[in-house]
């Protein structure tokens, strides 16, 4: 059976690890072994590229290329990212599905000891980028709403502790910050920090930042009834007060940066869209590509267990799907 694994070289030292394909039976593979396939996937190993850029690459024919390329794919090898028009034809984008494969078989294996970074969400970690540095340093802040009177409405911060969550999914990608990263709405605005990487914690009720924000997002808050419901790129309204976005832009004061919102219309919601980020980023991040623009999607919280507290989403745009995960712990 084909799983996803985390390949570890245990002589190393600095924490890395690779995500691989694992299988017991090898036909699988078998467009990797073919020369030609080997050649892509080296390739493909440096950046993504397209066929025809490969072609000119190794000096052969398109069709071969193009013909190997989509047996790589129907293996699972190699994945489509985005594509382009080319002179009234589509040219797609290829990159590698995983950092490796390998062929498994069914022995004990050895005892290796626990490691918090072999849980670690993938998916997470491509979305978060930005805010990784090449050291394992994090490179931006968590905005959270401040506690006190705020704002042109004078609202009230209630939610930052939800930052904590946050924290701990950072820390499975960087080391213990050297400066404290996390920064009140008011305080960023007034030491001029908006220009960096900013991960916002609460809606625009209770967070400054977000509603300056908001006119940037693809899903935004509708500034009707003091911003009380969300309204998605189709134009539906939700309602719910356990309803949130989480959304990947471009940062208006340095493109060069992003934010990302983490924001609901009333503090269970805003914990629901941060359950979604950190406990089930790989469903609530599936439609996310690093080559593609702006990311939103509008989540809706559930009590799973009963006890009337949100510990589950359910993506309500760009697709209805329940995932009915409930985090750990």
């Amino acid at each position: 059976m084909r799983r996803e694994k985390v390949l570890v070289d245990p002589q190393q030292r600095d924490g890395k690890a690779k995500r691989v394909i694992a299988d017991t039976d090898p036909a699988g593979f078998f467009p990797a072994a073919a020369g030609l396939g080997h050649k892509i996937l080296r390739l493909l190993a440096k950046e993504p590229n397209y066929p025809s850029s490969i072609a000119r690459e190794l000096r052969l024919y398109h069709q071969a290329v193009y013909y190997h390329m989509k047996k790589l794919e129907e293996a699972g090898l190699v994945k489509r990212v985005s594509q382009r028009t080319v002179r009234g034809g589509k040219a797609q984008l290829y990159a590698l599905a995983s950092d490796g494969y390998a062929i498994e078989f069914d022995v004990k294996g050895e005892e290796f000891g626990p490691s918090a970074t072999l849980s670690r969400s993938g998916r997470l970690g491509r979305f978060m980028r930005e805010f990784i540095t090449e050291d394992g340093q994090l490179d931006g802040w968590i905005v959270v709403g401040s506690p006190e009177a705020h704002g042109p409405n004078r609202t009230q911060g209630r939610d930052g502790h939800y930052a904590i969550q946050l924290g701990f999914a950072l820390g499975q990608f960087v080391r213990l910050p050297r400066t404290f990263p996390v920064k009140l709405d008011v305080d960023l605005k007034a030491e001029k920090l908006q220009a960096s990487n900013l991960l916002v914690v609460g809606g625009p009720r209770t967070n400054v930042i977000t509603a300056e924000l908001n006119q940037y997002m693809p899903v935004r808050f509708s500034e009707e009834s003091f911003f009380g419901a969300i309204v998605d790129a189709s134009g539906r309204k939700h309602l719910s007060e356990f309803d949130s976005v989480l959304t990947k832009i471009r940062n208006p004061w340095d493109p060069s940066k992003v934010c990302v919102i983490v924001a609901g219309l009333s503090g269970a919601a805003t914990k629901a869209a941060v359950i979604g980020l950190t406990n089930m980023a790989e469903q609530v991040l599936a439609g996310y590509s690093e080559e593609g623009g702006d990311f939103a999607v509008v989540l809706h919280g559930l009590d799973m267990d009963g006890d009337g507290k949100v510990d589950s989403v359910e993506m309500l745009w760009p697709t209805a799907k329940s995932y009915n995960v409930t985090p750990r712990g």
